[in-house]
C-alpha cells in the first residue's frame, strides 16, 4: 500500500513539473490569474525563437492597465510577427495598436496582411471588417462582410445587424452588400421578416423577380404569411395566385376567392390562402372520397359525442375589399348530428368587428346550400371563412354525428 502511494506521489509531482515547464515555454504561468511582464520576459529568454512570449508582451502592453505602453506593444508585436508572419491574430492585434497611435497607412497594410495569411477565416474577416468600420471606412469593410455573407451564410443576421447600425438603411444594403443570388436574397428576407420591415421586404421581393430568381414554395409561403401578418392580404393573394400559376396548380376562373373550395386536393401549397385544419378533442377531420356534392370528394367532420366541442378548426383566409357586396355559399350534408347547436359556415373580418354566419344544421340532412350575402364595412383588411360549431351551455351539449362540406364559394357580387 505504501509503495502504491509513493508512486502516485511521484506521478503527481512529475505532472506538476511538466505543467510548469510547459507554461514557461508557452509564456503563460498557469497558476496565476494574470500573466506578468516578468513571466513573459523570462519565457522569451528561454525560447527566443518562440513568438508567443513576444505576442503576450504585445498584448500586455496594449491592454493591461498597469502596463500600457503603446510603443512597447508595437515593438513586441513586430518581433512576434518576425518569428511567425503566418499567424493572423498577430497582424490583427498589430493593426489595433497602429490604429490607436494614428498610423493609418500601416494600419491598413496590417489588415491586408491579416487577410492574406488566412483569407477564408471567419474571425479574421469579421475583425478586419469591424476595424475598418471603427476607422470610418465602410467602403473598405464592405468586401469582407460581403465575403462572410457568401461563405458563412449562417451568420448573415449578425452581419446585417452590424451594418444596419452603421448605415441604418435596409434598402441600401440590398444594393451594396447582399450578394446577387436567390439564397442570399432569401436569407436577407428572413432577417427583414423578423425585423418586421415590410417596406424593404417588398423591395427585395421585387428585385428577386426582376433578376429572374424564382422563390421556391417554402419561401413564397413565408412571404405570403408575412404580408398577411402585416394586414396586406390583397398583395399576399396576388403573390399566392402567381405562385399557383407558376406551379401549374388550379386557379379559379369564375371569380371564386376560395382556394380548393371542393377539397379535391389535400392541400394546394399549404398555409397562406389554403385550408388550415387543426386537430381538436371531440372531432375528427378527414377527406372523404365516397361522399361529395360535386367532384370526387368532400371534407368530413365526425363528432365523437364525448365533448362539447367549440369547433372552428377548418378555416381559410380570404381577401376582401371595403364597401363591397359578396356572396358566400357552401354545401353541407349531416347525419345524426345531435344537440341544438349544429355546424354552420361563417365569415368574420380580420382586425374588424364584421361578422356573418349561415344557419346551422342538426339531425339528418341531404346536401343543403348554406348562403350568406353581405356587404363589407368601410375598413376591412380581409376575412376568415370557417366551418363552425359553437359551444353550448345546454344540458344536451355533447355533440355527435357526421358533417360533410363541399363546394365552398366566395364571389364578389356583380363582378
Amino acid at each position: 500500500m505504501k509503495k502504491i502511494f509513493f508512486y502516485l506521489l511521484i506521478l503527481i509531482l512529475c505532472m506538476g513539473l511538466g505543467r510548469e515547464i510547459l507554461s514557461i515555454w508557452r509564456g503563460v504561468y498557469l497558476f496565476r490569474d494574470r500573466p506578468s511582464e516578468e513571466i513573459f520576459l523570462r519565457a522569451l529568454k528561454i525560447t527566443p525563437l518562440n513568438p508567443d512570449p513576444f505576442y503576450g508582451l504585445g498584448l500586455l502592453y496594449q491592454w493591461d492597465i498597469r502596463s500600457i505602453d503603446e510603443e512597447k506593444s508595437l515593438h513586441y508585436l513586430l518581433l512576434a510577427i518576425e518569428r511567425n508572419p503566418l499567424e493572423q491574430v498577430y497582424w490583427i492585434d498589430l493593426a489595433k495598436i497602429l490604429q490607436r497611435i494614428g498610423e493609418n497607412e500601416a494600419f491598413e497594410r496590417a489588415l491586408e496582411k491579416a487577410v492574406l495569411v488566412f483569407p477564408t477565416s471567419f474571425q479574421g474577416r469579421w475583425m478586419v471588417g469591424t476595424l475598418f468600420l471603427q476607422q470610418g471606412l465602410p467602403e473598405k469593410a464592405l468586401p469582407h462582410f460581403s465575403y462572410l455573407l457568401s461563405h458563412y451564410p449562417e451568420q448573415s443576421n449578425l452581419v446585417y445587424v452590424v451594418w444596419l447600425k452603421v448605415v441604418d438603411d435596409p434598402e441600401s444594403l440590398l444594393e451594396t452588400l447582399v450578394p446577387r443570388g436567390p439564397a442570399s436574397f432569401s436569407r436577407y428576407l428572413s432577417y427583414l421578416y423578423e425585423a418586421g420591415d415590410s417596406k424593404t421586404v417588398k423591395k427585395v421581393w421585387e428585385r428577386m423577380s426582376s433578376l429572374g430568381h424564382k422563390a421556391d414554395q417554402r419561401d413564397t409561403l413565408r412571404h405570403v404569411e408575412f404580408l398577411i401578418s402585416t394586414g396586406e392580404l390583397d398583395e399576399a393573394f396576388e403573390v399566392w395566385k402567381a405562385k399557383l400559376k407558376e406551379e401549374g396548380l388550379p386557379i379559379s376562373s369564375d371569380g371564386n376567392l376560395i382556394t380548393n373550395g371542393g377539397f379535391e386536393k389535400e392541400k394546394i401549397l399549404g398555409g397562406g390562402f389554403d385550408w388550415r385544419i387543426v386537430s381538436v378533442p371531440g372531432a375528427k377531420v378527414a377527406f372523404d372520397q365516397s361522399v361529395s356534392f360535386e367532384g370526387k370528394r368532400s371534407l368530413r367532420v365526425t363528432f365523437s359525442g364525448k365533448e362539447n366541442v367549440d369547433f372552428s378548426h377548418v378555416y381559410q383566409l380570404v381577401p376582401l375589399k371595403p364597401n363591397t357586396d359578396y356572396s358566400l355559399k357552401a354545401y353541407m350534408k349531416t347525419r345524426a348530428v345531435t344537440t341544438k347547436c349544429g355546424p354552420k359556415i361563417e365569415i368574420y373580418g380580420i382586425r374588424s368587428t364584421f361578422y356573418r354566419s349561415s344557419e346551422s344544421l342538426i339531425g339528418d340532412n341531404e346536401w343543403r346550400e348554406l348562403s350568406i350575402a353581405f356587404r363589407t364595412p368601410d375598413q376591412i383588411l380581409g376575412g376568415m371563412v370557417r366551418v363552425r360549431r359553437e359551444k353550448t351551455d345546454k344540458f344536451d351539449r355533447f355533440i355527435s354525428g357526421t358533417v360533410w362540406i363541399d363546394n365552398i364559394q366566395l364571389t364578389e357580387v356583380g363582378k
